[in-house]
């Protein structure tokens, strides 16, 4: 059976998508409020791809806390959103829809309890 990175098109795709994701909502942002962008695109990215590929724990949970560790949890909660409206346009089977959505809200939400134990 294929992980779901493999089932969604691979790590290619998930960038693609992240990256669109960016592009269209820099485009009614000021210079000043997409400043931080570049780095939640890449950071999300990495997160996705990771989320996505099923990785056995405890690598799965210890990598995925330390890329939450820059993410913005507001930027974060809308790319999830855009990624399921986005995945409904592509016709993504809805269990498969549901499955990614899923394992990437948990797995971040796991990594959220974790950082704020350590503040």
């Amino acid at each position: 059976m294929n992980s779901l990175l493999e089932q969604v098109g691979g790590a290619k795709f998930v960038c693609h998508t992240v990256n669109e994701f960016y592009e269209t909502i820099g485009r009614h942002l000021s210079s000043y409020e997409t400043c931080d962008h570049r780095k939640q695109q890449s950071r999300q990215a990495q997160f996705l791809n990771h989320a996505f590929s099923e990785q056995p724990e405890p690598d799965r949970s210890s990598r995925a806390s330390f890329l939450a560790r820059g993410l913005n949890p507001a930027l974060f909660d809308a790319l999830l959103e855009y990624l399921e409206a986005r995945f409904e346009e592509l016709e993504f089977p809805w269990q498969l829809s549901t499955n990614l959505i899923q394992a990437a809200s948990s797995l971040y939400g796991g990594c959220e309890q974790d950082l704020s134990i350590a503040c």
